[in-house]
């Protein structure tokens, strides 16, 4: 989505160190910190003389051969190479143009970044603690962060993330930061934690879909679910044409009966603008379920509808072949729920749901071998879930 961090993890460093911002939209916060961060040292390397090839590869190739020691003849066959997406062809001129001008920002930083994408985590680090010893920014550390996390260390990662936001606090980086903390809830307060960050990228970045999203998100966990319906709604509103916020409002819908309207309005605008999306189509099968008690007849059809076009836009949509399940489970079409239950756990085999259904239709149908087979999954798959809480 872990280490607990020690209780004096510098979440309040994001908004300690808010203090100074050069930007206009941002406004101090209480602190003593003032960073110090300064642009990017960009590079001053120009290429060698007689340096202008024609056919990008074969002369760019060709010039690095005969100039082993130009760092612009290596840098640029090593950006050439990242630039067609074959990492492990481009690190090693990227590393040789490193060897001849180790201070070089822009060529350690693309090295860190192709480090870090080819999962080469050392080395990654290793750049980037280099490179911020020189001269730390913002970026460098928000990849070092990356780095950290993608290797399982997740208190330096914790802390790095902060110190990203700390020298540059901007949507980018508030965000990364937030949404460290819901993705590892081992920290203590994390959810106090994240509420703060992301309410402060809220008011700094009022227009910003994601920072909105990651506080109706941390609202939603903290069961404040008619705030955070709200505030996906206002993410909603902010970017239409983004599909991600509507699912997330998607997902929390049942949580808010007094906002339904509000909700369907916009997952119905959703599938409008949407038609082949698969949540599109599944969120507002859903939503129209929940609003059609006592007059389930009226939408019974739309709903089967728009849950087959969930899985044929997704035929990986595990939950939508389980609802589809229940609909027919509810309308006595034991056959047909017993297909979409047992397609549904080809795809996710641990979804307990749809293993107690199949107990119940298999009893229901006469199949007593099927059922006892479902009930012993059934068993072990709780018995795994209870241990896992037993020993996180």
């Amino acid at each position: 989505m872990l280490q607990k961090a020690r209780c004096s993890f510098r979440v309040l460093g994001l908004l300690s160190a808010i203090t100074s911002l050069a930007s206009a939209n941002a406004a101090p916060l209480p602190s003593g910190c003032s960073p110090d961060a300064t642009a990017p040292v960009q590079s001053t390397a120009s290429p060698d003389v007689g340096m202008q090839p024609q056919n990008p590869k074969s002369s760019l190739i060709e010039f690095a051969k005969q100039h082993p020691e130009s760092f612009a003849a290596q840098q640029s066959l090593g950006e050439f190479y990242l630039q067609q997406g074959r990492l492990s062809d481009g690190i090693p001129y990227l590393e040789k143009a490193m060897q001849i001008k180790p201070d070089d920002y822009n060529t350690g930083y693309d090295l860190s970044l192709a480090y870090l994408k080819s999962d080469n985590l050392t080395k990654a680090a290793e750049q980037l603690k280099a490179m911020i010893k020189r001269h730390e920014t913002a970026e460098l550390d928000g990849l070092l962060a990356e780095a950290f996390e993608k290797s399982g260390d997740y208190k330096n990662a914790g802390v790095t993330y902060d110190r990203a936001a700390l020298l540059d606090p901007s949507e980018d980086n508030v965000f990364d930061l937030g949404s460290f903390l819901l993705q590892h809830p081992h920290y203590e307060g994390f959810l106090d934690k994240a509420l703060v960050i992301f309410r402060y990228g809220v008011q700094q970045y009022p227009r910003s879909a994601k920072l909105n999203v990651g506080l109706g998100v941390t609202l939603y966990a903290e069961g404040k679910y008619d705030d955070a319906v709200q505030t996906l709604c206002s993410a909603v509103d902010l970017d239409p044409s983004d599909p991600k916020p509507y699912q997330f409002l998607g997902k929390v819908s049942k949580a808010s009966p007094s906002l339904m309207p509000i909700i369907q309005d916009r997952l119905e605008s959703f599938v409008r603008r949407y038609p082949e999306n698969g949540p599109a189509n599944y969120y507002y099968a859903m939503i129209l379920w929940k609003q059609s008690d006592g007059g389930m007849a009226e939408n019974r059809q739309m709903i089967e509808d728009l849950l087959k076009k969930a899985i044929s836009a997704d035929p990986q949509f595990y939950d939508a072949y389980f609802q589809l399940g229940v609909l027919y489970q509810d309308e006595n079409k034991y056959a047909d729920a017993i297909t979409e239950f047992n397609q549904t756990l080809k795809l996710q085999p641990d979804y307990n749901r749809a293993h107690y259904h199949l107990v119940l239709l298999y009893n229901r149908t006469h199949q007593k071998e099927l059922a006892d087979e479902q009930l012993t999954i059934l068993k072990q798959i709780k018995k795994q879930d209870a241990e896992s809480e037993a020993n996180p």
